[in-house]
């Protein structure tokens, strides 16, 4: 069992400071990926900082006629958003077909947006997977790969980026500030 410990952030500087001062921390918010990540022993921590306080939710309508969503915005919150389903419906499509209603309920719009590209054997330890190990190789290659990439691969990886709202955020000329 490897020690893990946990931080409940109260605020955004707190958070910042406490991954700055650890670079084996990381960030939770819904967790989805994340935990299962650790659970599988893919993902390493020495400390996970839970920033769900922080007041970066919500779905906001601009002068422009454009949307704010925060970072911590569940998939759920705003794939049900109206104005999200009047302007945007590729959007919240995307988002309801991307996961059960348990996952959207707890998966945050950031954290979907900033999963790590990969593929199933990322998570399979007897498999070669550059993603996980550099310089070990890509099973996907030689392996089973029909839901691989076809745009932007290498020769050292064809796993595609799993976020389930990038693609109709990317064909909308998104932008998104970190």
């Amino acid at each position: 069992m490897r020690p893990l410990t946990y931080l409940r952030a109260d605020s955004v500087e707190t958070a910042v400071s406490a991954v700055q001062a650890d670079p084996g921390s990381r960030f939770l918010a819904g967790g989805t990926t994340e935990i299962d990540l650790l659970r599988l022993h893919v993902r390493t921590a020495r400390r996970l900082v839970d920033i769900n306080r922080l007041p970066l939710g919500g779905v906001e309508e601009l002068p422009d006629g454009g949307l704010r969503i925060g970072a911590l915005t569940r998939m759920s919150e705003t794939a049900a958003h109206q104005t999200v389903r009047d302007r945007y419906p590729m959007v919240a499509q995307a988002l309801e077909l991307g996961a059960s209603a348990q996952l959207r309920h707890m998966a945050s719009m950031g954290g979907n947006m900033m999963q790590a590209v990969r593929c199933g054997y990322f998570r399979d330890h007897q498999a070669p997977c550059n993603k996980r190990e550099p310089g070990t190789g890509c099973a996907a290659l030689e392996g089973v790969s029909r839901t691989h990439a076809v745009l932007g691969t290498s020769e050292h990886c064809i796993a595609t980026h799993p976020s389930d709202v990038a693609v109709p955020l990317a064909a909308l000329d998104t932008v998104v500030h970190t």
